[in-house]
């Protein structure tokens, strides 16, 4: 099978995050069995400058895939015509609802074409991230309705909550099909025994409002033992983050925050297992590759209950909180600030454990490709 994957970032772009480890994860683990070509932005998300590591305006050989990046303005939309009127292709696979270029435009195209096409919304339809610009969104969605593109489209979801965001935007008739995003395989090689001193905690993430930074930082307020928060990710909103800088001015001595700057993906797995735990309370994600990460890294996790990661006290690898209460939030990462440092390693060898249970297993792969094969057979 052949499918064309139309994204806003891939790599060597990182700064869009999850969707990014989406797609890798999903090529490098189904490119066996599907060939991809994937058509995206010429430049890594707000960079003015395009990369200087690979060619624009051709095919690339990336991983598995064939990559084209293609440049902002006419001329990108152009290109993108042109490659969805070829007929090399099966299946278009969209990886956003609100993208103009990557988006809705391919889709009118596809639609004109009569192409079948999946959608992956990629968590743009929780309940937190609608209420971003939620006018425009509004809007957006209404025209998609009124011109009837939900028709004929299959929609993936990468677990039941998101399903029900979806329906919730489109209506209960949208055909929906649950194929599970693709984790990581990089696991931490050694656990430590935990450094006495303060908790060592850590947030690797876009700076925006969506991931709820500022939030966590207000929460920080109430933790009664010492703690040092260190921070990695670009700064996407720049307001935000001055919003963030005043909340950090307004924390308690025995609470340290510290930007690192931003981590390249390969990275990420080998700095978070240097930290005590990932303390993440995002207002929704339909995935949450770095949630995935931590725990690869063998980390307890304190996260709120927007994501698909539920039932974390059960398994023992960690919490998920409603926003609504901010205590529960502190009053869990001083729990964990005051175990002994045998029964933190003991916990982290339940996290690294479960996590290379759950991510060793083929069944979002084969869930995937089953996703492409429906939407393919689909009349």
């Amino acid at each position: 099978m052949d499918v064309l994957v139309l994204a806003s970032h891939y790599i060597p772009g990182y700064k869009g995050g999850g969707p990014i480890k989406t797609i890798k994860n999903l090529i490098d683990q189904a490119g066996d069995e599907i060939s991809f070509k994937l058509i995206t932005s010429d430049r890594d998300l707000g960079d003015t400058s395009p990369y200087t590591s690979v060619n624009i305006g051709t095919w690339n050989k990336v991983g598995s895939a064939l990559v084209l990046y293609v440049q902002p303005g006419k001329a990108g939309y152009v290109r993108i015509a042109q490659h969805l009127r070829r007929k090399d292709y099966d299946v278009v696979y969209l990886n956003s609802f609100f993208s103009p270029r990557f988006s809705f435009f391919p889709l009118l195209v596809a639609k004109a074409l009569r192409r079948k096409v999946v959608l992956g919304p990629r968590g743009e339809f929780s309940k937190g991230a609608l209420t971003l610009k939620s006018t425009k969104k509004h809007l957006f969605i209404e025209t998609f309705k009124l011109l009837g593109l939900h028709r004929r489209t299959v929609f993936q979801a990468s677990s039941d909550f998101e399903a029900e965001d979806i329906r919730r935007a489109l209506g209960s008739r949208v055909d929906i099909h649950v194929a599970e995003d693709i984790g990581a395989q990089d696991f931490a090689e050694k656990l430590m025994l935990r450094n006495a001193g303060p908790l060592q905690a850590v947030f690797v993430s876009r700076i925006s409002p969506k991931k709820n930074l500022l939030a966590a930082l207000k929460m920080l307020k109430e933790v009664r033992e010492p703690l040092i928060y260190s921070i990695y990710g670009p700064i996407e909103d720049r307001d935000y983050w001055e919003e963030c800088e005043v909340a950090i001015e307004d924390l308690p001595p025995h609470v340290r925050v510290q930007h690192k700057g931003t981590l390249n993906p390969n990275e990420v797995v080998r700095t978070l297992e240097k930290y005590d735990v990932f303390f993440f309370p995002t207002k929704g994600e339909n995935y949450g590759h770095v949630i995935a990460e931590a725990l690869c890294a063998g980390l307890p996790i304190v996260i709120a209950d927007t994501t698909p990661w539920r039932n974390l006290q059960e398994h023992g690898i960690g919490w998920d909180l409603p926003l609504r209460n901010p205590n529960a939030f502190s009053t869990a990462l001083d729990e964990l600030a005051t175990i002994p440092a045998e029964d933190h390693l003991h916990m982290r060898e339940t996290v690294l454990s479960w996590a290379k249970d759950k991510f060793s297993q083929r069944d979002a792969v084969e869930a995937n490709i089953a996703l492409f094969k429906y939407a393919d057979e689909k009349k």
